[in-house]
């Protein structure tokens, strides 16, 4: 049960580095006012509860706003078998273009 830190300005690189999955665990309302391009809203209380069903295959890059939920989500996801990178931070570090 262990995963990847990096800081929130790394994380297109690393996604593509990674082949991975850019995972956004804020609330769906707080998705749809910006997120990171192509990251998909997976919130944290699904991960919490397990109702997740990705694939284990592809590597999963956890954000949220500060970094603590995220933090949390990352821990959960590898105790699950999923292979995790976390990025330290949160949006609220993040410099580059949102969308909604």
């Amino acid at each position: 049960m262990s995963f990847k830190n990096i800081n929130i300005r790394m994380i297109m690189s690393a996604a593509s580095e990674n082949d991975a999955l850019i995972v956004d665990v804020r609330t769906p309302e707080k998705y749809i006012l910006g997120h990171i391009p192509s990251a998909v809203n997976i919130p944290f209380e699904k991960i919490q509860n397990r109702q997740i069903t990705l694939p284990k295959s592809q590597s999963l890059i956890v954000y949220c706003d500060t970094g603590g939920a995220s933090m949390q989500a990352s821990r959960l996801l590898s105790g699950m078998g999923y292979t995790v990178i976390n990025c330290v931070g949160g949006l609220n570090s993040y410099k580059g273009t949102l969308i909604s």
